[in-house]
């Protein structure tokens, strides 16, 4: 008997605690200020004709006109965060498309730098003419990575078309500048000639194979700052803003001022509404993964050994030359006649050796830069899958994950069970599918020609730091360059004034007192320049007649130095 008493009270007791609780929660509802200035201080039965009609409640703080106005803000609000994951994305994309254009053309710089050395140890009176040949030639490299109007196939005929009246006039035995019209014939039959035989063809084909997959990396982060420029364009889908409103006011309109959205119903009303963006995913997820791999296969290149050697394909061209003089200048001879010159000033000298960096443009190794990349595109993977997900966690626009309960379900403080729409709430306008389409096309397009240029190398060791430029200090772990950026067995590369090389000095045969020491004071912010010193002759050479030629093979020191200084005169900076 006395158990049944206890067991009343009990009873008794939680149904008055419920009453309580109910009591509470009623005297607890209010209408927030976010509502206007016209808002009921608290809840109150709608009016005939003016009661909302997506929050619909027994007692509201909301109006029709009230319900209107939250509805325009509930989509606002949502495109605003949106376009803040869209630019800091876009300024991502940004900021690694100019650190990567930074640092290639430092590695073209680098190149230069590296011929320079070389030139200024076989070569001490270089004019401002040559100089400006290679100056030219290096900053057409440099613009050729961020400029897709440019051909390599150009830049390097330009090159050898520009040096070619150089190279005739340095053999000329007078000593007597070639008159314009003279040096315009040579530009124009060169390809006739072909003074540099397949030279120029050759280099073309290797500058192919290591420069345009920069350039297509360049292009491809550029692009896909175009893509998230497009996708910004993109609609929310039909009855989205009445979902919104909804998730995100309606509370509000019943007096629940603390309370948001169930952590599943947010990121399912986001994702219905951003139906464009979430189906972009796919496209947008393989052409990164594309990015990622061009920048693998980048890594793994030999463009660094290569950029750092140039001055050797450069230096075959010039004693290509030197064997074919004979053919070469009875050639010049049919197609331009007789050379004819003008009364010209001795030629003045750059003072190159003093423009000439004492220390290397690129300091991280290019292995090392592409994982760099590799994880800045891996952070933009899931951009399009993550943006519920930005928006309704990172944005605290819902409930933590776990509150289950007690939060808002659309209806109610309940637990959330799914969406509860009418067929078609997300509909896509026609003229969202195809602009949808159009960009999922444009993506493909470039998705394709991207994986042109990947070169598959995975029988390559990614982390051996023997290729490239010299090893780095053991607290990088390699990554770093200390001194030159030539390889550590290169004995033809720079000058023992910077890097580590092997310990020898440089082996490039030298012409008695032209050699030079390159300068250790600190360049000017112009890098590999050139001022202009004091006036001095060329050197004469042998005569620009038919057949006045010499044996190459009984002249070994004469082909020496003639070739070290005709490849001066094609490489000039």
């Amino acid at each position: 008997m006395g158990s049944i008493r206890i067991f009343h009270v009990v009873c008794l007791l939680s149904l008055l605690l419920r009453v309580c609780r109910v009591d509470c929660q009623t005297s607890q509802l209010s209408c927030s200020d976010e509502l206007g200035a016209n808002t009921p201080s608290n809840p109150r039965v709608p009016q005939t004709g003016k009661e909302p009609q997506i929050c619909v409640s027994k007692t509201t703080c909301c109006t029709r006109q009230t319900e209107e106005s939250l509805r325009v803000r509930a989509a606002k609000n949502i495109k605003t965060g949106l376009q803040t994951k869209y630019m800091a994305a876009k300024s991502s994309l940004l900021s690694l498309f100019d650190d990567l254009k930074g640092y290639f053309q430092g590695v073209i710089r680098e190149s230069h730098r590296q011929s320079a050395l070389f030139l200024i140890n076989t070569q001490k009176n270089l004019t401002v003419a040559e100089v400006n040949v290679i100056s030219n030639f290096f900053k057409d490299l440099e613009n050729y990575l961020v400029d897709d109007k440019m051909e390599l196939q150009d830049i390097v005929n330009t090159f050898f078309r520009n040096s070619f009246p150089l190279v005739l006039e340095y053999i000329n035995p007078l000593g007597k500048t070639v008159s314009n019209s003279y040096k315009q014939c040579l530009k124009t039959n060169m390809d006739s000639i072909q003074p540099f035989g397949k030279r120029p063809a050759h280099l073309v084909g290797i500058f192919e194979q290591v420069f345009e997959p920069v350039r297509n990396l360049l292009s491809s982060v550029k692009f896909g700052k175009e893509v998230l420029s497009m996708a910004q364009q993109f609609n929310l889908t039909s009855g989205c803003k009445d979902v919104l409103l909804q998730m995100k006011f309606c509370s509000l309109c019943q007096g629940l001022n603390t309370v948001k959205p169930c952590h599943s119903y947010c990121m399912d009303t986001v994702s219905n509404c951003l139906t464009s963006e979430t189906q972009l995913q796919a496209e947008w997820g393989s052409y990164v993964d594309t990015v990622f791999l061009l920048t693998e296969s980048i890594g793994k290149s030999d463009l660094e050994n290569f950029s750092n050697s140039i001055y050797k394909d450069l230096w075959n061209a010039a004693t290509y030359v030197l064997i074919q003089k004979a053919n070469v200048l009875s050639q010049v001879l049919d197609k331009c006649g007789t050379p004819t010159y003008i009364d010209a000033p001795a030629s003045k000298t750059s003072q190159y050796a003093n423009s000439v960096s004492p220390t290397p443009y690129v300091k991280v190794r290019l292995f090392a830069k592409m994982g760099d990349v590799k994880r800045s595109v891996y952070k933009l993977t899931s951009f399009f899958r993550e943006l519920p997900r930005e928006l309704c966690v990172v944005d605290e626009l819902a409930a933590k994950q776990s509150n289950t309960d007690n939060c808002w379900n659309g209806k109610s403080v309940a637990k959330y069970t799914g969406l509860d729409t009418k067929p078609g709430t997300f509909l896509t306008s026609l003229e969202s599918v195809n602009y949808f389409k159009m960009l999922v096309r444009k993506i493909q397009d470039k998705n394709v020609a991207l994986k042109k240029s990947i070169v598959d190398r995975d029988g390559d060791d990614e982390g051996d730091e023997s290729s490239g430029s010299a090893s780095g200090t053991s607290g990088d772990n390699g990554n770093k360059i200390d001194g030159s950026a030539c390889g550590a067995d290169d004995e033809d590369c720079g000058s023992t004034a910077s890097g580590r090389g092997n310990g020898k000095e440089n082996e490039i045969p030298t012409v008695n007192d032209d050699d030079i020491e390159v300068s250790s004071t600190t360049q000017s912010s112009n890098m590999v320049g050139g001022g202009v010193g004091g006036l001095t002759s060329q050197k004469p050479g042998d005569a620009l007649a038919r057949g006045n030629s010499f044996s190459t093979l009984t002249v070994v020191p004469l082909f020496q130095l003639l070739a070290l200084s005709l490849f001066v005169m094609l490489i000039r900076k």
